[in-house]
């Protein structure tokens, strides 16, 4: 009986330490991670931007990057604003759920140290990223800051598993 509440306790502290380290980035998230970006094993570089629109508003947004002074317009869905002719044709930009825009930008490097400029309805959110500092994308990491949600079943399902021993 012992044994077998051993194998119980040790597939639970297994379960617990599994969840807690892919659910890091979310339960960890503050204003800084509302933008992330990271490249992609393609070597496409993604930019996820999770600002909430406001209600009743028309969902625009638009993702620009600015290298000193100068802002460069990647992509946007605001009438009349054209993003700069070197991303016309390889970007493109995904909605989230519940909220938030993904925009991906193909083939495509961090050369030196960049901020990252995200627009949903008029709010506006920015991230720095230093040459050399973008990490690579964890698909279950990014999965679960898309669906934040999901926060709330980790401790239904510690709780379950904590039941079961």
């Amino acid at each position: 009986m012992q044994s077998f509440a051993m194998n119980r306790f040790n597939s639970l502290f297994g379960w617990i330490l599994v969840l807690g380290v892919l659910m890091i980035p979310v339960l960890c998230q503050d204003e800084e991670s509302i933008i992330t970006v990271c490249q992609e094993e393609d070597n496409d570089l993604r930019v996820d931007c999770l600002l909430e629109p406001r209600p009743s508003y028309h969902t625009d947004y638009e993702f620009s990057m600015s290298k000193g002074q100068k802002e460069i317009i990647i992509n946007t869905n605001i009438s009349g604003i054209m993003p700069e002719p070197k991303f016309r044709h390889n970007t493109f930009v995904t909605e989230l759920e519940p909220y938030g825009f993904r925009l991906t930008i193909m083939s495509f490097a961090i050369t030196e140290n960049t901020t990252f400029i995200c627009k949903v309805t008029k709010i506006q959110k920015t991230l720095f990223v230093e040459l050399g500092g973008v990490e690579p994308c964890s698909a279950i990491s990014v999965f679960l800051l898309g669906y934040p949600w999901l926060n709330l079943l980790v401790p239904l399902c510690i709780l379950q598993l904590w039941e079961g021993i």
